[in-house]
């Protein structure tokens, strides 16, 4: 298995974020 190999794995789950709730991304902070 490539994990058992691995020296770093890692897992990125989305578990909430500002553009599914309809925010756009914002001048200054994104761009």
């Amino acid at each position: 298995d490539l994990i058992e190999v691995a020296d770093l794995v890692t897992d990125m789950t989305l578990v909430k974020h500002p553009f599914r709730s309809g925010i756009k991304a914002q001048q200054g902070v994104e761009f």
